[in-house]
């Protein structure tokens, strides 16, 4: 139904509004115009929701403040997860997000200003530094790996070798393997590890991880080897404890304090000295690995490929937010929360050092 104004000259309809002027009639539909703002409006309402297509480290605190994003090695994300939750309590003005990718993502991120910290558990390549010139690494500390065995492992030893014969993906028959002829458990981690990328590059370089082991049926004196994948430094330690002639790997804060297991000392490949020289010697051999050049103690060595250093790297030196959560991380505060995860802080480098 249509109708006329007379003296506006507006016709009316229940669904059309038309109206005449000197230039012609215009038709405005009404409908129309309301669902296209309705759409629109919607649209817009969805695109402040995509928060999940906003990158982390643009994404501001509520202050107008910009969080500090540390992003990289899984090795170092569970002592930065500590670092940052305890900066935060003191700090409640700063925001810190932390996030795993891998050592080689946080220093790319790092290198091209994507984040605050890039976190690595390995050297920056020289590749690396080429690509990102600008590039400041801040060591925070540093990790050994160790062998431990269950109590009634035979001796006090274990060879390079004979490490490379449980964690390969090969058959083997190991009884008549020496110290190792007894083994019944072996065990590596489950979850994806920063510390078996360390033990796997070192006995099988250019390897990640020792999952193929676990598809091995190796025999020994004591009938057939048990292949076992745990969570954690935790998990592995628990299975060594708990079952006869078990070995695994672990970082060496998991294992100094537990008189349950044995840390083994270890002949590396090509030598014929098990290192450290003494087992009251492991802390200090695999902190004296840190040393650089001539402070190191030759007399005092340990397995080289099973120490890392852990570190941030940032463009640049960084702004003076940044920095000071740095220093609190190389700080004796933050020497506890390195312990907790089975670290060296760099505070116990350094003491070593000095």
């Amino acid at each position: 139904m249509v109708s006329v104004d007379q003296e506006s000259g507006y016709m009316r309809g229940d669904d059309v509004m038309v109206f005449r002027g000197g230039n012609g009639v215009w038709i405005v539909i009404m409908v129309a115009l309301l669902a296209g703002a309705c759409i629109i409006f919607a649209g817009f309402l969805l695109w402040l929701n995509q928060d999940d297509d906003i990158p982390s480290s643009s994404l501001q605190d509520g202050r107008g403040r910009l969080p500090i994003v540390i992003a990289g090695s899984t090795t170092v994300q569970p002592v930065s997860e500590i670092l940052a939750s305890v900066y935060m309590r003191s700090h409640q003005n700063h925001q810190i997000i932390v996030e795993g990718g891998g050592s080689g993502a946080g220093i790319r991120r790092a290198g091209t200003g994507e984040i605050e910290i890039g976190a690595t558990s390995r050297s920056v390549k020289d590749e690396e530094f080429l690509l990102y010139p600008d590039l400041r690494v801040h060591q925070i500390g540093g990790s050994g790996i160790v062998v431990i065995a269950s109590l009634d492992y035979p001796g006090s030893m274990i060879t390079f070798e004979d490490l490379l014969l449980l964690y390969n993906d090969q058959d083997d028959h190991i009884s008549n393997m020496g110290n190792i002829r007894n083994i019944r458990v072996v065990v590596q981690r489950k979850d994806h590890s920063g510390t078996e990328e360390v033990f796997a590059e070192w006995l099988f370089p250019g390897s990640k991880d020792v999952d193929s082991a676990l598809y091995a049926h190796d025999t020994s004196a004591s009938g057939p080897v048990i292949q076992m994948a745990m969570d954690g430094n935790a998990g592995v330690l628990r299975v060594v404890k708990e079952h006869i002639g078990a070995i695994g790997f672990v970082d060496f804060g998991y294992a100094e304090h537990d008189p349950g297991v044995k840390i083994l000392r270890i002949v590396d490949k090509g030598s014929q000295e098990a290192v450290p020289r003494d087992l009251s010697l492991v802390r200090k051999a695999i902190l004296n690995e840190f040393r650089s050049g001539e402070m190191r103690d030759e007399t005092l060595r340990y397995v080289p490929g099973l120490t890392r250093p852990l570190a941030y790297v940032t463009e640049q030196n960084p702004d003076d937010e940044v920095m000071a959560f740095i220093d609190f991380a190389r700080s004796s505060d933050a020497r506890r929360y390195f312990n907790e995860i089975g670290y060296f802080s760099m505070n116990e480098i350094d003491e070593l050092v000095m």
